[in-house]
């Protein structure tokens, strides 16, 4: 479809359904982005395959949660979720994971539900 014979679809939408075409647009467009940035080469592949931290997940993650720092283990958790809630949430194994992942790389450290930035 091209873009000018979207405009006129568009147009005809009510305020609430152009508010969510916007939003899904916005999502579609930052998955895309984060698909193009995250090209790997073969060396690359190859170290990051154990690990599995350079995935748009992780960097994702560990990018807005440096930003927030939530101090206890289920602030962490539903920040996790919260993260996810407009591509469709995230299951409790892959959230872990992604903390998993966090340890690891020494981002954070979790003792007794709280959670210290590294």
């Amino acid at each position: 479809m091209e873009y000018n014979a979207a405009l006129e679809a568009v147009v005809s939408l009510s305020y609430r359904d152009k508010l969510r075409l916007a939003q899904l647009l916005i999502q579609l467009a930052r998955k895309e982005e984060e698909e193009q940035s995250v090209k790997i080469t073969p060396k690359q592949e190859n170290q990051s395959s154990s690990l599995k931290e350079e995935s748009p997940d992780f960097n994702y993650v560990k990018e807005r949660l440096l930003k927030s720092k939530p101090s206890k283990l289920s602030s962490l958790q539903n920040f996790i979720d919260a993260m996810f809630q407009f591509k469709g949430s995230i299951s409790e194994s892959k959230r872990n994971q992604i903390i998993a992942n966090l340890k690891k790389a020494k981002v954070l450290r979790i003792e007794n539900n709280k959670v210290t930035y590294l």
